[in-house]
């Protein structure tokens, strides 16, 4: 799962791509008697049964491949040139993946706060990675301290920082994984996957960091040695295509951050009547246009979230006009005003219905979870 990691990879591996969309569904079906969505591919989620199968396919092709190569050319007995490039491409993948996910989270764009919506829900309406995604967006200080350590992953571009950049993303992959097992985050294959790989790179140095940290010994870690060309020009190649690599990746994570920015201004566009607000009826007839509701909560321009007296939640698709000072809720359209203090002021004066509505304005700056910020002397804690 390259996942954004090596640029182009995805142009490469396009063509297996194509095979594996027909062969694992087989392989699911006729081999596996396994039967599931097959038009669910790779999405949002990481684990899909299509992911997993298709794993488990790699797997054994894996272990085929180990033992006719084993038996093919059995009498060789190092691979370092193959070792070398081995650890290099895995080194590269680890450091790509985990640098992807920090610059997102200094940007604090992979765990936003807890928007409008979030803070009016009751906990019981969160699922665990909902409520996991809500306790890391709530602090955008916490999200570039991650960031940032995440970042540290670029320590294995380079042969000299390798162990020290390992044991970095080893510990960051834990809590990662960890996170995606417990809360049950679908993105436990490429978690561990991280973890696995990071010890992968720290197993020849196992011994020397056993007596370092378990010991107390002094120690040297050994640095792998680079492979050279006897060509000249073939040194030079792969200098060049390092630092175009690490270039190009580089210029990926800065287009990115714009991308994400555009997507988010165009997605996910502010209502023009922004806010959290209680529902007061006024003079009314029979007929209740807004029905039993007590809440409105105007987040983003596609719905907005309504909440009944027994604060049952409903999603609806008003038609506001800013312009023209009207919004359509319950196939009724209002006229509407905004006062000094940010309440709405709604009336309908149709022909058989007269209703007037108040909706006041409600400031999330007041719910206990937006209140307390980072106190270095507390008396008591506010454990609420």
């Amino acid at each position: 799962m390259n996942n954004g990691a090596y640029p182009f990879f995805n142009i490469i591996n396009k063509p297996l791509l194509y095979v594996m969309h027909d062969f694992t569904p087989w392989f699911a079906k006729n081999i596996l008697q396994y039967n599931y969505d097959y038009s669910i591919v790779t999405n949002g989620s990481g684990d899909t049964s299509y992911d997993w199968i298709t794993l488990l396919i790699i797997f054994v092709w894996a272990v085929i491949g180990t033992i006719i190569w084993s038996l093919a050319d059995r009498n060789r007995r190092t691979y370092d040139a193959c070792y070398y490039w081995l650890t290099t491409f895995t080194r590269y993948y680890i450091a790509f993946m985990l640098i992807n996910y920090g610059v997102i989270k200094l940007c604090h764009a992979q765990m936003p706060p807890p928007g409008l919506n979030r803070l009016m829900e009751p906990l019981h309406e969160f699922s665990p990675m909902g409520l996991a995604w809500t306790y890391f967006g709530y602090s955008k200080s916490y999200n570039i301290f991650v960031g940032i350590v995440e970042i540290l992953a670029g320590l294995l571009l380079f042969r000299k920082t390798m162990v020290l950049g390992a044991l970095i993303t080893m510990t960051v992959s834990i809590n990662i994984m960890t996170t995606n097992y417990f809360f049950d985050v679908p993105v436990k294959i490429i978690a561990t996957t991280l973890f696995t790989l990071s010890l992968f790179l720290l197993l020849p140095h196992s011994k020397a960091l056993y007596k370092f940290f378990i010991l107390g010994k002094s120690i040297r870690i050994k640095t792998s040695n680079r492979i050279t060309f006897k060509k000249r020009w073939k040194n030079k190649m792969a200098t060049g295509i390092k630092i175009a690599a690490i270039g190009i990746f580089a210029f990926q994570q800065v287009n990115s951050i714009f991308t994400r920015q555009k997507l988010i201004d165009h997605y996910y566009k502010k209502s023009p009547l922004y806010g959290i607000y209680l529902i007061e009826s006024g003079d009314r007839k029979e007929g209740l246009t807004l029905n039993d509701w007590k809440y409105i909560v105007f987040e983003y321009e596609e719905y907005v979230t309504v909440r009944d007296e027994y604060y049952k939640k409903e999603k609806i698709t008003p038609a506001i006009d800013a312009k023209a000072k009207t919004i359509s809720l319950n196939n009724h359209t209002f006229n509407y005003s905004i006062l000094d203090n940010g309440d709405i002021i709604l009336s309908n004066k149709s022909s058989d219905l007269r209703e007037d509505v108040k909706f006041i304005k409600q400031n999330p700056a007041d719910f206990e979870l937006m209140q307390q910020n980072f106190n270095w002397i507390q008396e008591y804690p506010r454990n609420r």
